[in-house]
């Protein structure tokens, strides 16, 4: 640029005949060649496509260029001499000079004119075609992750199953053992009373003949009694056993967490072995220790210096989970003798049982496919004995629980992943808009691993405006999951091609056609607001009402046309919806107002009433109303289903 500095400037005056929009272009023109120390000549030379005439006519007014390759190269050289050229700069220039080219050469003017919004059209094309891909892309990878669920899913089904069948095998098997015993006590109490039978004869044999010996031997009467006790005692107890085994199996059937089969487990020790502490830990086969789960207060000198027990370290937890068996200790010199045989240290041992109210324990291992998942410990502040009925009904008892627990982490571990997608299919943030405020709550009603249909999004589209949606695709598991996720992608390609509500749910109806199944049910709640001024417009497919709420607390249902679930045959119809400054519009699916015991005209009564009692910061606060209407609508019933709700805050 050292040689172009050094140019002399020459340009003649302008004509006073120009119209004051090609003078003005052209002034703007001759600036920038002025500023650049540029010449005529000069530019040619640095631009040979293009002749001294041209030029010459472009900077004295006399021809407009009617494309923005002369500006362009204008600017090129003014960003080469290290002056900034922001796109302010360039946008008022393109400004002047169609201004200019409208009056001078008009045809070219029209020409240039739909040339630019052809290519606007072409490059939104290709900006849609690329998202389009961009959907396909992330659509398949969640359809992978789909399937992947599914066969997680029919993977955890099997093993349900089995475990059912091992519930009910283990049940008859116990069924059939008390129905044996019972038979025995039957011919043990027919035997004694034949025995007594016998004896009341001879009696009367001997009182008849007036036989009266001094010394009546009476022990075989006596024996017989008490056999007759003992039989009684242990077909009492072998039943009290069977129910509370039975019982327990009922119990952990409920159950879907590691945490509610612990407290299964804690009751149990409490309530039907009397026990005074339980704990259960769970193995940790990465790091070879006991992740204890419930301490139940055991004493930390000897079980658990922390919440975790290394399994070289020597307790009644650790020597059932390293041998597999049950740990049995009636006395405390059973344990300590138990102890010391797995390595412990004697001086520690004795400490331990020193200080401890402790007197007898039992150590269970959780036993499920020929591995250990962790241990039960139940202790007793007396000396219990263990008879060899307990310990086949306390290693029942165990076999129950790790069942359960194995069936508990799998369910876990599948629920976080069942979560972990749906949340994955939601959009990560939502766009912040100035003008605009939005909030989103978002709570899955499934007790279950599966997944559910509900959603939401929000977006700006092309002409500045912003869409926001809540739908529900109504069902649980992959397949609700798969459908919301193809609907969430190609309402978002039919908005940002065509965002009037009607264009894109009359879309959406043949897409849901091509696609999805008959019997599929799909709503949805589908705004188009403008930032600062909260004009919109509002179209449903059978979706619930939304509600205004002004910042007053007045709450306002939306009365427009409800419409139709996609995919049923009809002719879409948008409607005026306007958020005015201070206004908070909110969009939900129909978890929030409808459950079993309570309908939706019910539900719509209540939210209402919801909002009309919410505090005047709360109302003007998209975030704290959706925390307090959420609340209040899930206070006291079950939530069966996912709850979304969407907030559309336009500031004062």
């Amino acid at each position: 640029m050292s040689e172009i500095a050094r140019r002399p400037v020459e340009l003649a005056p302008l004509s006073p005949e120009l119209s004051p929009s090609v003078r003005v272009w052209a002034e703007e023109l001759r600036a920038q060649f002025t500023a650049l120390s540029m010449s005529i000549s000069l530019f040619c030379r640095l631009h040979p496509i293009i002749d001294k005439g041209t030029v010459s006519r472009y900077l004295n007014g006399k021809r407009v260029p009617t494309n923005r390759w002369f500006l362009d190269q204008v600017l090129s050289l003014r960003a080469s001499a290290d002056v900034p050229v922001t796109d302010e700069v360039r946008a008022h220039l393109i400004d002047l000079q169609m201004a200019a080219l409208q009056v001078a050469h008009p045809h070219e003017y029209r020409v240039r004119q739909v040339s630019d919004e052809l290519e606007i059209a072409v490059t939104s094309w290709k900006e849609a075609e690329r998202y389009a891909q961009s959907l396909e892309h992330q659509l398949t990878e969640r359809t992978q992750a789909l399937q992947d669920l599914r066969v997680e899913t029919e993977r955890l089904r099997a093993a349900w199953d089995h475990d059912r069948a091992r519930y009910h095998e283990e049940i008859t098997f116990l069924d059939r053992e008390l129905e044996l015993a019972r038979e025995r006590a039957h011919r043990a109490e027919h035997r004694v009373q034949a025995l007594a039978d016998l004896l009341d004869r001879l009696e009367t044999q001997q009182t008849a003949r007036g036989e009266f010996p001094a010394d009546t031997d009476v022990t075989p009467q006596r024996e017989a009694e008490e056999m007759r006790s003992r039989l009684a005692d242990q077909l009492g107890a072998a039943t009290l056993r069977a129910a509370r085994l039975q019982g327990v199996t009922a119990m952990l059937a409920e159950t879907f967490t590691v945490e509610q089969v612990v407290q299964v487990i804690i009751d149990v020790g409490r309530t039907a072995l009397a026990a005074n502490r339980s704990a259960v830990a769970l193995v940790d086969v990465n790091r070879a220790v006991l992740k204890l789960i419930s301490s139940g207060g055991i004493p930390d000198v000897l079980e658990a210096p922390g919440d975790e027990i290394p399994l070289s370290h020597s307790s009644v937890m650790t020597m059932t989970v390293n041998s597999q068996r049950p740990v049995f200790a009636e006395s405390p010199e059973s344990l300590k003798a138990q102890l010391v045989e797995a390595g412990g240290d004697e001086v520690v041992i004795d400490g331990f049982i020193t200080h401890s109210d402790e007197r007898a324990w039992v150590g269970l291992p959780l036993l499920a496919a020929g591995r250990a998942l962790g241990a039960l410990r139940f202790s007793f502040t007396r000396p219990q004995k263990i008879s060899q009925e307990d310990g086949l009904f306390l290693e029942a008892l165990a076999g129950q629980c790790a069942l359960a627990v194995e069936r508990a982490t799998l369910f876990e571990r599948e629920h976080r992943t069942a979560e972990t997608l749906q949340r994955s299919l939601l959009p990560s943030r939502l766009p912040v808009v100035r003008g605009l405020v939005f909030a989103q709550r978002f709570r899955s009603g499934s007790r279950h691993m599966q997944v559910g249909g509900d959603w939401y999004d929000a977006f700006v589209l092309q002409d500045g405006r912003v869409a926001a949606v809540v739908g529900d695709v109504m069902g649980k598991g992959v397949k609700a999951a798969a459908g919301m996720g193809r609907i969430r992608n190609a309402m978002r390609a039919l908005a940002l091609t065509n965002p009037p509500p009607a264009a894109v749910l009359t879309g959406l109806d043949r897409v849901f056609e091509t696609t999805e199944e008959d019997e599929q049910v799909t709503t949805l709640a589908y705004m188009v607001v403008e930032p600062g001024t909260g004009e919109g417009t509002l179209a449903l497919a059978g979706h619930p009402p939304p509600l205004l709420v002004s910042p007053q607390g007045v709450p306002l249902l939306c009365d427009g046309d409800p419409g139709t679930p996609l995919g049923w045959p009809t002719s879409r119809r948008q409607f005026r919806f306007c958020v005015p400054p201070g206004h908070t519009a909110i969009l939900y699916s129909d978890g929030l107002v409808e459950n079993r015991k309570r309908g939706l005209e019910a539900g719509l009564t209540e939210l209402c009433s919801a909002v009309i009692e919410a505090p005047l910061e709360v109302v003007r606060s998209p975030h704290m109303l959706l925390d307090f209407l959420t609340n209040r609508m899930l206070t006291g019933y079950e939530q069966d289903d996912d709850v979304t709700v969407l907030a559309i805050h336009v500031p004062s």
